[in-house]
């Protein structure tokens, strides 16, 4: 135990007074602060958590990574979606699906998501895409149609496009802008 409390001690976080804020912070809260905007044109509070938490997730250190995490969740969201649709249309013929069976059917869905995400190369995407599984398949209640999950599911990948999106051009915009800058600058400088 005394060895436990001595390595956290020597590896427990400090503080850093001359933290200042930079860049990607500032981004990402613009990112969330448009998100909510659009949110308001759209479902609410509802959409705008689901295209918050994609603009969080998506922006990154550089354009090309953001560019690339986007993408990936973008794929993952879809895929995900599918696969969660595809267990709701198992569920509506499965009798005692709602009241315990989900629970075999759910993980068995999750094992052939992950499966095909690393069959088809797409291994950046395998979180993504079992948490939409899981949160189309359980949206789902007793009697609700195929047509109200797939509106739903519909609904989540618009929300995560448009966090997606939002991230994107947060991160790429600036380094635009800078570039366009630059150039008008060097063109001056010449004459």
């Amino acid at each position: 135990m005394k060895r436990v409390v001595e390595t956290l001690k020597k590896n427990a976080p400090v503080v850093d007074t001359h933290y200042r804020v930079g860049m990607r912070v500032i981004k990402t809260v613009a990112a969330v602060g448009i998100c909510l905007i659009a949110a308001l044109f759209t479902d609410g509070m509802a959409s705008a958590t689901i295209s918050a938490v994609a603009a969080i997730v998506t922006i990154r250190a550089t354009q090309g990574e953001t560019l690339r995490t986007g993408a990936f969740r973008l794929l993952g969201t879809f895929f995900g979606g599918a696969l969660g649709m595809l267990t709701v249309v198992i569920g509506l013929f499965l009798p005692y699906y709602h009241d315990w069976l989900y629970v075999v059917v759910l993980p068995l869905m999750l094992l052939l998501n992950l499966y095909l995400c690393n069959v088809l190369n797409m291994q950046d995407s395998c979180v993504i895409s079992c948490v939409v599984t899981i949160v189309v398949a359980a949206h789902v209640v007793p009697g609700e149609s195929v047509g109200e999950s797939l509106v739903f599911t519909l609904i989540r990948l618009r929300d995560t496009f448009i966090g997606v999106t939002v991230a994107t051009v947060m991160n790429v915009f600036p380094y635009y802008i800078s570039v366009r800058v630059k150039k008008l600058k060097d063109g001056k400088s010449a004459t």
